[in-house]
């Protein structure tokens, strides 16, 4: 045992990562907060007690923005979207296999929300100096259309609710569900952390 406690100190490869953990250890966290309304009345109104899952498919297209090649689109690049499958997002989900009308997550489309029409509502964030950025000054607000189960959000660049290419940044489920009416308001804000600890 004494022989396998002085490599580990002598390795300077764990001294270097343990001097150096917290700047090494750069991760972006998703929370998602949802009201719902119906008829002026707040009926849930709180943050998901858990972060959200970012997908390999999104984290990949950030690291070819940062530091590739890729170029960013125009201005309202994500789009905050909502779905009704009873599903738990994982890693491995990708645009073209979890959304659109075929998608497994059974993103809302036109005969479940009607307002915003066609496409998703864009995820349009204010300015930040710090390491988050959010919705909350323009949350993305669907007012629904038709009596259906909401179980998680999502962002995606793609603004067609029925598109199923672009790419699929982040998703979460909800702790709790939301069983929706017609004319109920869902506003989903969403907040992204940077952080090294």
């Amino acid at each position: 045992m004494d022989n396998i406690t002085n490599q580990l100190r002598d390795s300077g490869d764990l001294a270097y990562a343990a001097k150096h953990r917290q700047e090494s250890g750069l991760k972006f966290i998703g929370n998602v907060h949802v009201k719902h309304t119906r008829q002026g009345k707040i009926l849930h109104d709180a943050w998901e007690p858990e972060h959200n899952t970012f997908t390999t498919e999104g984290m990949a297209y950030l690291l070819n923005i940062i530091f590739g090649t890729t170029s960013k689109a125009g201005a309202a690049i994500w789009y905050v979207g909502i779905f009704k499958a009873d599903v738990t997002p994982a890693v491995g989900d990708t645009a073209a296999v979890k959304l659109g009308a075929a998608g497994t997550y059974l993103e809302c489309q036109d005969a479940d929300y009607d307002s915003p029409a066609t496409n998703k509502p864009a995820y349009t964030i204010a300015a930040t100096s710090s390491a988050v950025c959010t919705n909350a000054a323009s949350k993305a607000t669907f007012v629904m259309n038709a009596g259906i189960t909401v179980y998680g959000a999502f962002l995606s660049d793609a603004a067609a609710k029925t598109a199923t290419s672009g790419h699929l940044m982040c998703a979460k489920r909800f702790a709790s569900s939301r069983a929706v009416i017609a004319d109920d308001e869902l506003a989903v804000t969403y907040q992204v952390s940077c952080t090294t600890s």
